[in-house]
């Protein structure tokens, strides 16, 4: 497996190099989708001679581009998306993480079936944009709490299925799974569909903090014959003193014991 860290700036970037992490994951408006190309260039320099790749995004599309409901604007979404997604792949991505709750969240004053079959209309817009880049999307299940939709690997699994989003994937996520108490059995099954995964440790906090079940789901994902990219995403106390300690503590369950497991594109 590449064993990466999700992080917001250049400076944390820096710090989980020296930590010893393979690859960062970036928010999607690190490449400053709604700017010219003229404006982000700085911002893009800065990325390219970061001492690690931006190997993922996250936070795909922000809440100011609903995918769901009357402001839904396609065009609008398809000019974002192919701004990101191009600067994506230069900085060197494979994966972008489709979580954005709040701009997937189905409106209230919308009938469910009609704000589903727009939803996944929006997902396969997306999908067709990083296809053509030659990106992949990870539909990421997000909990009750942040999102009112797709909450479980299960559920994420069968939407594809049912809407036959043959472009699309899914990413576990260890929270957001144990948060809806979520059978590890779930990994297993969703394993042909598998592109990332996020995990965090207890109270959502640094991957060697106790509190989860960490164990019960690398023997999942090792059971899936999952061997790519899974990034620390979680709130940190002291990001340069507990870097270290949670990439080793990641790589301690690497049934592979090396870093080169998965090809660099």
């Amino acid at each position: 497996m590449r064993y990466g860290c999700c992080v917001s700036t250049r400076e944390q970037i820096e710090v989980i190099a020296q930590a010893g992490f393979d690859f960062c994951e970036l928010p999607a408006k690190a490449v400053q989708p709604f700017e010219e190309d003229a404006a982000a260039l700085p911002a893009l320099r800065s990325l390219g001679t970061a001492p690690l790749r931006p190997e993922a995004f996250n936070v795909l599309v922000p809440p100011q581009l609903p995918l769901v409901g009357a402001k839904r604007d396609v065009t609008a979404l398809r000019t974002y998306l192919r701004r990101a997604f191009r600067r994506m792949v230069q900085l060197g991505a494979s994966v972008a993480v489709f979580g954005s709750g709040g701009a997937r969240r189905l409106p209230e004053d919308m009938p469910r079936q009609a704000a589903l079959d727009q939803l996944a209309e929006s997902i396969s817009v997306i999908a067709d944009e990083a296809d053509r880049v030659g990106l992949q999307i990870a539909l990421e299940p997000l909990n009750r709490n942040e999102c009112n939709v797709l909450n479980t690997l299960s559920e994420a699994q069968a939407f594809i299925d049912v809407y036959d989003l043959a472009g699309a994937r899914l990413l576990v996520d260890l929270f957001h799974l144990q948060m809806e108490q979520e059978p590890l059995a779930h990994v297993t099954v969703a394993a042909p569909l598998l592109a990332h995964v996020h995990v965090a440790g207890g109270g959502r906090r640094a991957p060697h903090i106790p509190g989860c079940d960490y164990a019960g789901f690398m023997a999942a994902l090792h059971e899936a014959g999952y061997d790519a990219r899974i990034s620390a995403e979680c709130a940190w106390e002291d990001l340069s003193l507990q870097a270290g300690d949670a990439v080793a503590f990641m790589r301690s369950f690497d049934v592979h014991s090396t870093t080169d497991s998965l090809p660099v594109e």
